[in-house]
């Protein structure tokens, strides 16, 4: 029995097929650009997928009611248009998985650009200690060179010497220094000033202007390891009070000069005893305590 020639292949089908082939189109322009469409492009398929579901039933309605021609003609455009979708699907499938891959070469590239800033502060904190370094050793000559009687060319007040321990205070007063070495017992002061650990250059008695700038010195012409207690007095037919000041320098005015200040003291009594510190001296370094 032939078929019957009835046309409900009318406007409503041709709308939906129209519809799909639309949104294939749309797809082809969108997918290349996933990257930033990529939910607009995700929506038009899941639309795209559920027109062709209707078309699908369509054509079970459809396989009785058309010529054999334009059933075949329709059927092959449908499979066309499942094939189009399943590419597209593939494609947007490989989108999304550049996508998530850019993605997180982006946070690594973001995670790289934070270690380089952090590298960049510390080297501007290393530049900025360095220039600091630099005016440091720039004033050192300035700072080691004294006037007068003072430490430069390797000597301390004019004296040779590879170790020198110093005292000075502003007042008219008679100020001593005693530095005693522990391993012998011996004291070197005024009233015994050549030791085979040192000697004691003058004994200031007085300051006689305010201008006289000069201290009494303990020297060593060659290092003589040990340890030893400084310790200052007011000379006792002096009077108080004395603002006592010094240091102990190590290789004056060489390359390798090591000068340790010492805690400024006050002398209020005569005839008492008031401790500097203990020294310990080796061939390389001096550490006062």
């Amino acid at each position: 029995m032939a078929r019957s020639e009835i046309n409900i292949f009318g406007t409503s089908f041709l709308d939906l097929l129209s519809g799909a082939l639309a949104a294939v189109i749309i797809l082809f322009v969108i997918v290349p650009k996933m990257s930033a469409d990529q939910q607009e492009a995700l929506e038009e398929m899941e639309r795209l997928e559920v027109q062709v579901d209707e078309l699908a039933s369509l054509l079970e309605q459809l396989e009785h009611s058309v010529p054999d021609d334009l059933f075949r003609e329709i059927q092959d455009q449908m499979n066309q248009l499942r094939q189009n979708v399943e590419q597209l699907r593939g494609e947007v499938q490989q989108l999304s998985n550049q996508l998530a891959q850019a993605q997180a070469e982006n946070q690594q590239l973001r995670q790289r650009v934070e270690q380089l800033e952090d590298v960049e502060q510390q080297n501007r904190q290393l530049q900025q200690r360095i220039e600091e370094l630099e005016r440091e050793l720039e004033r050192r000559p300035q700072q080691q060179q004294q006037t007068g009687n003072g430490i430069s060319d390797g000597k301390v007040f004019g004296v040779n010497a590879e170790l020198g321990i110093a005292v000075i205070w502003p007042e008219d007063v008679d100020v001593d220094l005693y530095v005693v070495d522990r391993a012998s017992g011996e004291t070197c002061y005024f009233g015994n000033k050549n030791h085979p650990f040192g000697n004691l250059l003058e004994d200031i008695r007085s300051r006689p202007n305010s201008g006289d700038d000069r201290y009494e010195l303990f020297y060593q012409q060659q290092i003589t390891p040990g340890t030893y207690e400084i310790y200052v007095k007011i000379f006792q037919t002096s009077r108080a009070p004395a603002n006592v000041e010094g240091y102990a320098v190590l290789h004056p005015g060489k390359s390798n000069e090591y000068k340790i200040p010492f805690p400024k003291r006050t002398l209020t009594q005569v005839d008492v005893r008031y401790d500097i510190g203990v020294l310990t001296v080796t061939q390389n370094s001096i550490s006062l305590n």
